[in-house]
């Protein structure tokens, strides 16, 4: 089912909600960076803005048939996690992160109860239905996950002897495969933040920036959004020291990795839940890969961000070449 022409005034009540807050909230959260306090709640909050974006648009130039009741859960839980990321700031010494983590738990399992008790109309007409092709959809999965850690291990190959040999040991134990063995079950339990940045980012805004600028144009311009748009993140919790870097990297993996979420996402019928699980592996899978799920505090260096541009240029800028964008292909409008 299409969606309703998008107008002016839906446009730019996303953007204030997708754009415009993340970086208001950058002020409060290099407050809390400056002052050595956990920032990893900007980072999960952060995350859900793109979708109320969206939600709240559609809603104030009165879309019809809209799951409503889904849409307020992640509204409010929008709410609630940037309440707790600026009380944590003056608060610091309160269990935030638990208060959270438990927040996203009971939100995304109500939130499945929700869409699943939802009548089809409404998850259709807000593009929200699984739209089948289950097998490709897995394939889809299953490809990004092996090019990610065939990439990982490539990265472990370079950077010395001493470092794969340690990254081999790591695979030889059992923490890897324990990782992933939690994958499944703990996307049914967190998926609402990763929803929150694909439903903004795929469903909503690249077939905006496709029809203006082209297929191929337009997802290469999400990736450069997409980027900018983690910038307070770079600044005050990805890489504080070396922020120039980290947004250049930022950049390069969106551009990237823009352009295979959105290949998945037509490939596999405008399926909006495929790139949420692709985002979901992207960022968990870091436990898997690593052992840690530490992503603060890093520091990179010129060659690394080098390395990374081409990792994942050889690795997914090839799909840019499908038939998916090309402007013969319809965009979902």
């Amino acid at each position: 089912m299409n969606k309703p022409k998008t107008n002016r005034r839906e446009l730019t009540l996303f953007l204030i909600v997708a754009f415009a807050v993340p970086y208001l909230m950058g002020i409060p959260l290099a407050f809390a960076q400056r002052a050595g306090q956990d920032t990893s709640l900007f980072a999960n909050a952060q995350m859900m803005y793109p979708a109320a974006g969206v939600m709240l648009a559609f809603m104030a130039v009165r879309r019809t048939a809209l799951p409503m009741r889904f849409y307020a859960l992640h509204i409010v839980s929008t709410v609630a996690c940037a309440v707790c990321s600026l009380l944590s700031v003056f608060m610091p010494e309160q269990s935030w992160v638990v208060y959270i983590n438990i927040l996203m738990i009971v939100t995304s399992v109500l939130g499945w109860v929700l869409l699943l008790t939802e009548k089809k109309e409404k998850r259709a007409a807000a593009g929200l239905r699984w739209r089948g092709k289950i097998r490709t959809a897995l394939g889809v999965c299953l490809l990004f996950f092996v090019l990610k850690t065939a990439m990982m291990f490539l990265s472990a190959a370079l950077s010395g002897a001493e470092y794969w040999s340690e990254y081999l040991a790591y695979w030889q134990s059992f923490v890897p495969w324990y990782y992933m063995l939690l994958l499944i079950p703990n996307f049914f339990l967190c998926f609402l933040p990763f929803f929150g940045e694909e439903y903004g980012w795929r469903y909503y805004f690249t077939p905006l920036l496709q029809q203006r600028f082209g297929k191929r144009c337009g997802v290469l311009l999400l990736g450069v959004l997409w980027g900018l748009w983690h910038l307070p993140l770079n600044l005050f919790f990805y890489s504080p020291e070396t922020s120039l870097q980290s947004l250049a990297a930022q950049i390069a993996v969106c551009i990237t990795m823009g352009v295979f979420f959105t290949y998945a996402y037509e490939r596999c019928g405008r399926n909006i839940w495929v790139p949420v699980l692709l985002h979901y592996l992207n960022n968990n899978g870091i436990l898997v890969w690593s052992g840690t799920a530490d992503i603060s505090n890093q520091v990179y260096t010129w060659g690394d961000i080098g390395m990374t541009a081409v990792l994942y240029g050889v690795l997914f800028l090839p799909f840019l070449a499908s038939r998916i964008f090309k402007e013969d292909s319809k965009v979902q409008s």
